[in-house]
């Protein structure tokens, strides 16, 4: 373990050239330690199970790698996860539930610690996930169960219910695990589980939520989403008949709910680039025979509400941005 402990504390320098250079030394030695194991089929599931089945220096990595996804160090949650994510896609004894048990181990907020302290164990958590998202390891049916798929769903959810601030990137994770579900045997009871906790129930009324509902319709046309999405035409969430639906939420702005859009963010939502692959992408074409011609979702949703009359400047300052692309 003496061989790859000097590699950690340049895992969390600023200096990104360093750090990369740190990462990729650690990864190689890790994976030569594990390569020299007995072969074996079997997947660890418990902490225990960690310094059983993988090399010594491994499941320390793990612990310790996990552990610094908290840290306020420099570039500690960089280069940390960095590893975690290349550790997890080339060592695949190591089970989905473990990382987790670790993750909610190390990376809890507590009442007693201060903001920042909280902040900084909850972003350890997205993090976490995020790497085992990277990773691939969600679509290892061996190493990753019914069970964990609904810890994370339940974890970012509520995330991103909770804190405003980390909303839109549990939604960005969670929409990068969509096509994994296809190496399940239960992807429709998954998908099921994605739109019954991340979509409540298939009521949409974010753009976090927008981009999740339009990521899983394009990689599963042939669920039932009539029935997924009760309030919504099913011929596709971007047609004409949904436009007033869209332009209430991709403008960030609800009658009914104001709370949902209480914060302003100075960037465009992530939702943009899917809507815009799917009418300017190449790949999609298939998809426009579907959706509402892109003038009038301009119409609805850029000239209607983000340049209205006595619209707020910020909102003014998305349809520049929106004009920009």
């Amino acid at each position: 373990m003496s061989t790859t402990l000097n590699f950690y504390w340049d895992l969390a320098s600023l200096d990104e050239s360093k750090r990369v250079a740190a990462a990729a030394q650690l990864i190689t030695a890790l994976c030569e330690f594990q390569a020299a194991m007995p072969a074996s089929t079997e997947v660890a599931t418990t902490e225990e199970d960690l310094g059983r089945i993988c090399a010594s220096d491994v499941a320390y990595a793990i612990k310790r790698l996990i552990k610094g996804l908290a840290s306020p160090r420099d570039g500690a949650r960089q280069g940390f996860s960095l590893v975690l994510t290349e550790l997890l896609a080339r060592v695949p004894c190591i089970s989905t539930a473990v990382i987790l048990d670790l993750l909610w181990k190390h990376c809890t907020a507590t009442s007693s610690m201060k903001g920042q302290e909280q902040r900084d164990m909850r972003f350890g958590r997205v993090f976490g996930i995020m790497a085992l998202v990277q990773s691939g390891a969600l679509s290892r049916a061996s190493s990753t169960t019914a069970a964990d798929i609904k810890r994370i769903l339940v974890e970012l959810t509520q995330i991103g219910t909770k804190k405003s601030y980390c909303r839109e990137i549990c939604y960005v994770t969670m929409s990068s695990m969509v096509p994994m579900l296809a190496a399940h045997d239960d992807s429709d009871s998954l998908i099921t589980m994605f739109v019954g906790i991340a979509l409540n129930k298939g009521v949409i009324e974010t753009p976090d939520e927008l981009l999740l509902a339009l990521r899983l319709r394009r990689a599963y046309p042939k669920f039932d989403w009539h029935t997924a999405f009760p309030k919504w035409h099913d011929a596709h969430l971007l047609c004409r008949e949904n436009m007033p639906k869209l332009a209430g939420i991709l403008s960030e702005s609800s009658s009914d709910n104001p709370a949902l859009f209480s914060s302003w963010h100075p960037q465009l939502h992530t939702v943009w680039n899917e809507i815009f692959d799917v009418y300017f992408g190449q790949a999609r074409s298939s998809e426009r025979a579907h959706v509402a011609d892109f003038a009038l979702l301009w119409d609805a949703v850029v000239d209607g509400r983000l340049f209205a009359a006595g619209g707020s400047q910020f909102k003014r300052y998305w349809g520049f941005m929106l004009l920009d692309r």
